[in-house]
């Protein structure tokens, strides 16, 4: 089971999307369970159903596939947000993706099977459920547009407004990648701030 601090964080993310009384978090609470991960240690491998739904207590993961005998990384999990192979999540299928710590990690998490009993139990949590998924929804397409519109030097500089954490806690490589660019071009790109 999660501390005090982990079931505080777990109702702060879930109450930004939905209300629930104090008997739904009784139900809703002790099924989330505080996992932690070494530095550079496979959370979820390529191959493996995702069985967990996490909020980012601590660290930063990554989430990438091989492609042409190289790490193509797609997203970070940082700090309060979510974290997981969301479609072999939802789907319950093999994840095509790894997930990984960047840092040592501590994830708040609940088992798939976990999830889907409350949504029977506590309706409001399908909404939430739903909100969510809304939210990476969208957030994945505003990245897209991004790496097929924009030129480098525009998606480096959305990164260090969004995230300049980043800089001081991720391989210089995995954010190129991130960014749809060679290490070279993210150097000079960096050289130049």
């Amino acid at each position: 089971m999660a501390t005090f601090e982990g079931m505080e964080q777990v109702k702060s993310a879930i109450s930004r999307y939905v209300d629930l009384t104090e008997a739904q978090w009784e139900q809703v609470l002790p099924l989330w369970k505080e996992r932690s991960f070494d530095k550079k240690e496979v959370i979820t491998a390529s191959g493996d159903v995702e069985r967990w739904f996490s909020i980012v207590k601590e660290g930063v993961q990554r989430i990438y596939f091989e492609f042409d005998g190289q790490e193509a990384c797609i997203g970070f999990a940082y700090g309060g947000s979510w974290s997981g192979i969301f479609d072999s999540f939802v789907t319950q299928a093999p994840s095509r993706f790894v997930l990984q710590a960047v840092t040592p990690s501590v994830l708040l998490s609940i088992e798939h099977t976990d999830l889907q009993r409350l949504y029977g139990s506590v309706p409001q949590l399908e909404r939430f459920g739903r909100l969510m998924l809304e939210e990476v929804f969208v957030g994945r397409a505003v990245r897209e547009i991004e790496q097929l519109t924009m030129p480098a030097q525009e998606r480096y500089d959305r990164l260090m407004d969004r995230s300049p954490h980043l800089l001081q806690l991720v391989p210089q490589k995995d954010i190129a990648s991130y960014l749809g660019m060679s290490a070279e071009t993210f150097s000079r790109l960096r050289a130049q701030k």
